[in-house]
């Protein structure tokens, strides 16, 4: 992988780009704002061609990228192996559905207020391209545990999983969207079931958590261990 000179800054609120420019400019990156292009795919396409990395608003709202999600952009991005720190200022709001249908492949996600530090971009910087070159590490691993449903609503007309999540802390429940669900189980999901899912056990952060192959877990053998 090249080394990061060049980043692109993916936001649509003015003062906003050019503090985070500023900042990547005080830590010594070439940064520039990046324009809109008609579709997600050649906006992609052309970040990875003009730059070595990117720094991504989540809220994108105006102008040429008022139909992207910055999660859905960045999650792309790094699937192409271009280090991309996600910002929001709206992590608390956004996290559980927003974010977490993306967060596996997001390394990085910071909140506004410290994306305006060199160092914590730095930093951010260095996990992407660590996760990207060596897969996962320490708090990113997935590991197998069981999810346990506590209801199901609807939040904008989507639906939503609120379910404990067993081996991390049990006190708390934690919502995701439906969508992460194996589609040939999300009609038949209600509360009560339990479901099997790779979860990142070793995070302290509920923002941070993140799901991956959720399905209905296969019911409980009663003659298991039984001769």
């Amino acid at each position: 992988m090249r080394a990061i000179k060049t980043v692109a800054v993916i936001d649509d609120d003015d003062d906003a780009a050019e503090t985070i420019i500023g900042a990547l400019e005080d830590g010594d990156f070439t940064a520039f704002r990046q324009e809109a292009h008609e579709s997600i795919e050649e906006l992609v396409n052309a970040i990875v061609t003009s730059s070595d990395a990117a720094v991504c608003d989540h809220r994108l709202r105006y102008g040429g990228f008022a139909d992207i999600s910055g999660a859905d952009l960045a999650s792309r991005l790094v699937l192409r192996e271009h280090p991309t720190i996600l910002v929001t200022q709206y992590l608390d709001q956004d996290a559980d559905i927003a974010i977490r249908s993306y967060r596996p492949n997001l390394p990085v996600v910071l909140r506004r207020e410290d994306a305006d530090e060199p160092d914590e971009l730095r930093d951010a910087f260095a996990r992407c391209v660590v996760e990207i070159t060596r897969g996962r590490k320490d708090d990113r691993i997935p590991q197998l545990t069981l999810l346990e449903v506590l209801s199901i609503e609807k939040v904008n007309g989507a639906k939503v999983i609120d379910a404990v999540v067993h081996g991390w802390h049990s006190s708390n429940a934690v919502r995701f969207p439906m969508s992460l669900v194996k589609e040939a189980d999300r009609d038949g999901i209600k509360p009560g079931d339990t479901l099997s899912a790779m979860t990142n056990l070793r995070t302290e952060k509920q923002i941070d958590l993140y799901f991956e192959d959720v399905k209905l877990a296969p019911a409980p053998d009663p003659n298991d261990g039984l001769e």
